[in-house]
Order: structure tokens, then C-alpha cells, then sequence
């Protein structure tokens, strides 16, 4: 009886709709499956005006009001089925617009019919019972039709969907891997330039609330195996349903936001100034991880990022803030920190994020400044962990990525006696690091040397290492170098005794070389705050030294006195501890 009432309700509705929703609303036949804890969305759509968008409303009963609906997404585009990754012309506004293709929803199946609509409801964990589902439409000018049609434009049947963790939808033609595939293999995580889109991406997911302005938008990334890691390439696009003409070099729909996030108003360039910088993109990396972590199963303690240009600003913002994650990093021409310092680089944030200069007391979704949380020199001097190990290069010449940032950076890693090694040149952004030593283009590969349970030593104030100036052009070594060659081995991490060699080796070098070793990621050899420690440094006597108020242990003026390097051996007095300062 409740069926047929609900029939019988529906097609009173639509019949007394025939000259409303019927003649005016673009949508019909709308319908609902569920895949992987999410709720797909699709309908037939007819052709409207330019600028019409369509919203999606959600309720646990049949919805014939929006108003006793809660509206869960809104500025959907014209023909939503369609999937822009397939189109050059989304990210390169000189490209001519491709054959419209539909999204591939099931692997092997036939794609969605790409002028029908696709939206897609990530199910909340406190989801109970059925969810019901409706779809409206609205002008350019902002007038929304809300007139609804049980049966055409809202579901008339309630969907059993049950919270889960979504899952990737497979793109290629032959069978995924298998799960377990990448087990003890390092995993890559390789973020491309701004121009750069990666072909041939094995994934699409669409995000939930917490990954785009909008729940819903769909996301393509890369997993391969080659030559024994899992390579990892994320894509750093997203749509905005628009033109994002503010962007010097852009006014495409499909914008890329520095591997960090945008303002989540981006949809209406009116309502940024109203909008908040939110890291989506960074969560979508996570997101990305997490399903790599689980489905490939890489070995946890080698995991790397690296990057050029754009995908080295990423490294630097992302990856190099990820202690948690990844063992080591390597950025080639990475801005280090967004300031307006000389030529600047804040305003390459300024389209995504804001609606001009970016005021210094913005805040983001994370209660901090914008400028704030994106200046890597600030982040370095607060932070209290062992942050991987970083290798940088970048150009004086450098009209992209301003040099002004640059020497604060280095000074600040040396200062705090983190894991860097850097070289620069006089190089401009394509050219920087192409004369680069042999020993220096090696670092693209010495950075995976690295482990997450090993320990290592930083190097700080490298008698070797020539001077990066003050950021202004005519100030420092045109080209130059911290921390080139310095390397170690025969590491002995035992409870009660440490024992490495350290080394400096590159052509040209002289010897004898200085510098101050910090033990960094310790395992069995644990200190505490202010504990007095035994040091001994190759033939010289042992003397006494104390670790700082973080346990950790800086020595001081070791000699290496050729490269054959200097040995150190750390043992335990077994006396007390004092505090002391860093």
C-alpha cells in the first residue's frame, strides 16, 4: 500500500508539474547507485543557457520541498557526466576542445553518457537508514528553480548506503595490480610542474567534503611499479567551474594551486573575500598515501618526495613538512617560502587563494596565517623534530622563484641543525643545475640513500661551504654550495654506544674540512635532555660533551682530515642530567 501511495503521489506531482519542472527543469530520470561508500548520482540533462549550475539536496525521507532538505552541494557544472581530465583544453586554454568523453565509472564497462550529470555523496559514518536524494538547477543569475518532480527530479526509492573507505576507480584497460604488489619496495612521490598533467592516470576518485570546495570533485592520479619502487604521481588540479582568468598564465577551469589548497569560495570570484584558505590539495595527498599505504603496501621507512619547479615548491611545503612520512627529500627549483621579499613570491598564491595581496593576518582552515604557514624559514626555526633530510638546488637568476628567500632558508636549516645539503648557480628557471658537478645531479638519486629507521648525521657550519649572501644579487658566491659531499657510514646505533664515520669527498676539495655532526633519528641510542655523553673523534682523546634540552647531541669542530673521513664513537659516562638550551 505505502508503494503505491508513493507512485500515486509521484505522478500527481508530475502531472501538476507539466507546465513547471516538466517544461523548465533540464533534469530527469535521475538514479542512484552506491560503490565503495559513496553514493553516485546520475541523470539525463538537457541543454541550458550558459552559466546554469546545478545543486544537490539530501534528507532521510522523500524529498518533494528542498526546504526540508539540507542542500550538499551546489555550482555542479553542465554536464557533470563529462570528464575533463580527457580534455587538453581544461588546462591549457590554447588547446582546442577534444570529443567529450564520459566518466569510466566500472572497469571494462561503457563510460556515462558525457551530456548526462554525475555527482557523487561520500556516506558520513553516522549515516542511518535510507538516504534520499534531489536535484535542482540555477541561473546564471542566481535564481534557483526548486520546483521538484518525485520520481524525475528527486528519488522516489531511498538508497541503503553504509559508511566505508572509498575507493579508487580503476582506468586502464588491463587488470590492476594486485593488492600487496609494492610489499618492500620504496615508495616515490612525484609532484609534476605547474604546466604538467600526467598522462595515463591509472585512478579516478571523486573526494568527499573535506577534499574539494565542493564534496564530490573528481581527482585522477598515477600508481606504477617501475625499476623496484612505487612510483606515486598525484595531479595537482582542480575544477572550478570557471575560467580562473586571474591567474596570469591561466584562465582555464581546471587551476593548479601549488600542491598546497585554495579558498574554498573559489567557484565565485565575488565570494573569495568571504572564503578561507584550505589546504584540499594536501589532504588529497594524504588521501592518495593512505590508499598506496594500504593497497601497494610499500616498506614504511622509504618513502621520498621530489619535485621540480612547481613540484619542488610542493616538495617543500608538502613533503618536507612530513617527518611522519617520508625519509628524505629533493626539490630542483622549489620556492622555499611565500613572502613578498624583492621580486616576490606570495603572489603566486594570490588567484587560488585570495582576491590580491595577501593581507598578513589571513587565516587559513588551519587558525594560522597564510603567509605564516607557507614560509618554510619560519616553519625550519620553530620546528623541534628531525625533518627528512633535504637537498635543494636553485638558480640567482631565477625570474620564477625569487632568490631573496632562498639564503634565509639555508642559514636556517644550517642554524638548527637539520639534514640539507644545497647548490646554486647563476641560473635561470629552465637552466638552473644544467652545468651543475657530476656529484651535485647525483643528488636526484643520493636523496633515497635515506631510511626513517636509521640514524644519520646533519652538518652544520661546513668549513667547505661557500657563502649564499643576503638574497640581494651582487652579495655572496655566484655559484656555490652547503653541505656538497659530505656523506658518512658504518653506523653502529647500539644502546649504550654510537659509532659513524663521516666523510667529505667532491673534486676540488680540501681538506681538512670542519664541521658540527648532529646525531638525527636515532633508534637504540636514545639520549636524554642535558645527559652527559662521552665523545671520541678519531685519534683524539675522549671528552666530555652534553646533549641539549631536546636530547639532542651536536659535536662540535669535527676534523676530517681526509676521505677517508673521521671516525666518532659515542658512549654513555653514566652520569646525571642537566637541561640545557638548543
Amino acid at each position: 500500500m505505502r508503494r503505491i501511495t508513493r507512485v500515486f503521489l509521484s505522478t500527481i506531482l508530475a502531472w501538476t508539474a507539466t507546465d513547471g519542472v516538466q517544461a523548465t527543469s533540464p533534469i530527469a530520470n535521475l538514479k542512484a547507485i552506491t560503490q565503495g561508500g559513496q553514493v553516485f548520482l546520475m541523470w539525463t540533462e538537457a541543454e541550458t543557457p550558459p552559466g546554469t549550475t546545478f545543486n544537490v539536496y539530501m534528507s532521510e525521507i522523500v524529498i518533494a520541498d528542498v526546504a526540508r532538505a539540507r542542500r550538499i552541494a551546489h555550482h555542479i557544472e553542465q554536464h557533470s557526466a563529462r570528464d575533463w581530465w580527457a580534455d587538453p583544453a581544461s588546462f591549457a586554454k590554447d588547446k582546442p576542445v577534444a570529443e567529450p568523453v564520459g566518466w569510466l565509472l566500472t572497469p571494462g564497462a561503457r563510460r556515462l553518457d558525457p551530456a548526462g550529470g554525475l555527482f557523487v555523496h561520500t556516506v558520513a559514518a553516522d549515516s542511518r537508514g535510507k538516504l534520499y536524494f534531489a536535484v535542482t538547477s540555477t541561473d546564471r543569475d542566481g535564481r534557483e528553480n526548486t520546483q521538484l518532480a518525485i520520481g524525475v527530479n528527486s528519488l522516489d526509492q531511498g538508497v541503503a548506503a553504509a559508511a566505508a573507505p572509498i575507493q579508487p576507480i580503476w582506468q586502464r584497460s588491463e587488470s590492476p595490480p594486485t593488492r600487496g604488489d609494492g610489499r618492500g619496495k620504496a615508495m616515490w612521490l612525484h609532484l609534476h610542474a605547474k604546466g604538467g598533467v600526467v598522462p595515463s592516470m591509472e585512478y579516478l576518485v571523486f573526494g568527499d567534503a573535506t577534499m574539494g570546495w565542493r564534496e564530490g570533485l573528481p581527482f585522477k592520479f598515477s600508481v606504477r611499479i617501475q625499476e623496484g619502487e612505487v612510483v606515486v604521481r598525484p595531479t595537482d588540479r582542480v575544477w572550478i567551474n570557471r575560467p580562473h582568468t586571474e591567474a596570469g598564465d591561466g584562465g582555464t577551469p581546471a587551476i593548479w594551486t601549488f600542491w598546497y589548497g585554495y579558498n574554498s569560495n573559489i567557484f565565485d570570484r565575488a565570494l573569495m573575500g568571504r572564503g578561507v584558505p584550505t589546504n584540499y590539495t594536501e589532504r588529497r595527498n594524504l588521501w592518495i598515501l593512505d590508499f598506496v599505504r594500504d593497497y601497494y603496501q610499500p616498506e614504511l621507512n622509504r618513502w621520498y618526495c621530489s619535485g621540480s619547479s612547481m613540484g619542488g615548491c610542493g616538495t617543500i611545503s608538502f613533503g618536507f613538512r612530513r617527518a611522519e612520512l617520508f625519509a628524505a627529500v629533493y626539490a630542483h627549483v622549489p620556492i622555499v617560502s611565500y613572502t613578498y621579499l624583492g621580486r616576490g613570491s606570495a603572489w603566486r598564491l594570490e588567484p587560488s587563494c585570495w582576491t590580491g595581496p595577501i593581507p598578513a593576518d589571513l587565516k587559513t582552515n588551519e587558525d594560522v596565517g597564510l603567509l605564516t604557514r607557507m614560509n618554510g624559514e619560519r616553519f625550519v626555526r620553530e620546528s623541534q623534530e628531525d625533518l627528512p633530510p633535504v637537498f635543494l638546488i636553485n638558480g640567482r637568476q631565477d625570474a620564477s622563484i625569487p632568490w631573496q628567500n632562498n639564503p634565509p632558508f639555508y642559514r636556517a636549516l644550517n642554524d638548527t641543525r637539520q639534514g640539507f645539503a644545497v647548490y646554486w648557480d647563476n641560473g635561470d628557471h629552465p637552466g638552473c643545475g644544467k652545468d651543475a658537478p657530476a656529484d651535485v645531479k647525483a643528488w636526484a638519486q643520493r636523496f633515497r640513500q635515506f631510511r626513517r629507521d636509521e640514524s644519520f648525521p646533519a652538518f652544520s657550519n661546513t668549513s667547505s661551504n661557500r657563502n649564499p649572501g643576503d638574497g640581494r644579487p651582487e652579495d655572496g658566491d655566484i655559484v656555490g654550495w652547503m653541505n656538497r659531499g659530505m656523506d658518512w657510514s658504518d653506523v653502529r646505533d647500539g644502546p649504550d654506544r654510537y659509532m659513524i664515520t663521516v666523510q667529505a669527498s667532491y673534486p676540488g676539495i680540501e681538506y681538512p674540512v670542519t664541521t658540527d655532526a648532529t646525531l638525527r633519528r636515532l633508534q637504540q641510542f636514545r639520549i636524554r635532555p642535558g645527559e652527559r655523553l662521552k665523545v671520541r673523534v678519531g685519534d683524539a682523546p675522549p671528552s666530555e660533551t652534553e646533549a641539549d634540552g631536546n636530547g639532542r647531541l651536536t659535536i662540535r669542530g669535527v676534523a676530517i682530515p681526509s676521505g677517508a673521513g673521521a671516525s666518532i664513537v659515542v658512549e654513555r659516562t653514566g652520569g646525571g642530567t642537566r637541561s640545557s638550551g638548543r
